[in-house]
């Protein structure tokens, strides 16, 4: 239970350190900077706590970890760069824009499949059973909840019109709930 609970206010802080991230174009880069550091301290601490290795699994580990976490990194800044072109052409933007930023996005996701990937193979040589599950469940699931909070930010690219009916759909939906 307490693992748990770890997990969850660790998750709930990157997710806050996710959304409260600055989006002005100028102060991005250093936002993104401060943002990574500290939710990468505490995806280690999350990890970290949940796997409890010991002395030998620590040290063939970590190196693995941040070796990927590195290249994780430079993905997040590609995809941070795609959305600041997104946000600057929003509606207006032009077919051979459109058409970048979607190429380069799959090729984003297939980077970092590759890289996961590699990564998950390196951690299967260090760690066995259950173990290597629960890295690669906690990978998967920290991933999530990143993926997330970055998903909220991404500007849809609609017209006034259509944005307004976007607003009133959710406006009904969320009176319906109440």
């Amino acid at each position: 239970m307490r693992l748990f609970a770890t997990l969850i206010s660790g998750a709930l802080l990157m997710t806050v350190a996710i959304t409260s991230a600055p989006v002005r174009a100028e102060n991005v880069q250093d936002g993104f900077e401060v943002s990574f550091q500290s939710r990468e301290a505490k995806r280690r601490d999350i990890i970290a706590t949940a796997m409890g290795f010991d002395e030998a699994e620590a040290e063939k580990f970590w190196p693995v970890y941040d070796a990927y976490r590195a290249q994780e990194k430079e993905h997040q800044l590609r995809r941070l760069r795609m959305l600041l072109v997104v946000s600057k052409a929003g509606v207006g933007m032009d077919e051979k824009t459109g058409d970048q930023i979607v190429n380069g996005a799959l090729q984003l996701e297939a980077d970092q499949t590759t890289a996961k990937n590699a990564y998950i193979k390196s951690v299967r040589e260090i760690l066995s059973g259950a173990r290597f599950f629960r890295v690669y469940q906690l990978e998967t699931k920290l991933g999530a909840i990143f993926t997330h909070g970055w998903t909220k930010k991404i500007p849809l690219s609609v017209t006034d019109e259509e944005a307004k009916i976007l607003q009133e759909n959710y406006s009904a939906k969320q009176q319906g709930n109440n």
